[in-house]
């Protein structure tokens, strides 16, 4: 201490000078505009090194708490967008939700895949419930049990999605032939509907397990079979089936209504 207080009073000239110097600094900036501002953008610059380390640092511990925080905006900006696009079907009075749950199995190299989720019963997670991701469909619940879930994957041979063309009412069968993950094919879009590649492919909302107007790929390919009236369209996903975490089980809390309505329409 005393050590201290000895160079203190040795360069307390230095010292004095340095305080009325930051005083005065201090002063010129609260008062004049001008040189706040130029004194703010300096003081910024020079600490901005200091300022992105210290955020990084906390940022790994709160790491958490962003991807839940993350989550939650997710399912916040899905079910604003879902019940946006589907107005028309629900005449404004059934609202979709979403539950999030995170995938921790994702098989793909098999004929007939499936998915499994952190949720089940008690998430609110139930059977055939359509399951997307920020980027499209995903596939549809096969069972569950209380914690967790088995998800059909779109990598699944057997199972086959309404779609349609998202620039005219073209309605289609979405399904996966076996071959490449990024890869589904369109059938029974008749050949009078106009295609190009490009074109965007969304779900056709006549069923009660997706809403309408999800995305689901694009067109990257068109085939006309011989001696048939419909297209054989490849579609490439918007999601990565291959590279999933974070999915969302849609909820319709009024299914049954939205089936009569389907029944009564065809």
């Amino acid at each position: 201490m005393q050590k201290l207080l000895n160079s203190i009073l040795r360069n307390r000239t230095l010292l004095l000078f340095i305080l009325l110097l930051a005083l005065s600094l201090r002063f010129i900036a609260r008062n004049q505009n001008y040189q706040r501002s130029n004194f703010l953008a300096i003081n910024n610059a020079t600490l901005a090194p200091f300022f992105e380390a210290r955020h990084q640092f906390f940022s790994y511990f709160r790491r958490d708490q962003h991807n839940q925080q993350l989550l939650e905006d997710n399912q916040y900006l899905l079910e604003k967008l879902i019940n946006e696009q589907s107005k028309a079907l629900l005449l404004d009075s059934i609202p979709f939700e979403v539950i999030p749950a995170q995938v921790i199995r994702n098989s793909i190299q098999l004929n007939y895949n499936h998915i499994t989720l952190n949720a089940g019963n008690k998430s609110g997670i139930h059977k055939e419930m359509g399951v997307i991701s920020a980027k499209g469909v995903v596939g549809i619940v096969h069972n569950t049990n209380d914690e967790t879930s088995s998800v059909i994957s779109l990598l699944n041979k057997s199972l086959r999605i309404n779609a349609k063309l998202k620039k005219s009412n073209h309605f289609g069968s979405l399904y996966w032939n076996g071959d490449s993950p990024k890869d589904m094919i369109l059938s029974d879009v008749p050949l009078a509907a106009t295609v190009q590649v490009g074109d965007t492919i969304v779900t056709g909302g006549m069923s009660a397990v997706f809403p309408k107007h999800i995305d689901l790929g694009v067109i990257n390919e068109i085939i006309v079979p011989t001696n048939d009236n419909y297209y054989q369209l490849h579609i490439s996903l918007f999601q990565d089936m291959t590279n999933l975490d974070y999915v969302y089980g849609v909820v319709i809390p009024k299914a049954e209504t939205i089936k009569e309505m389907i029944i009564d329409n065809e």
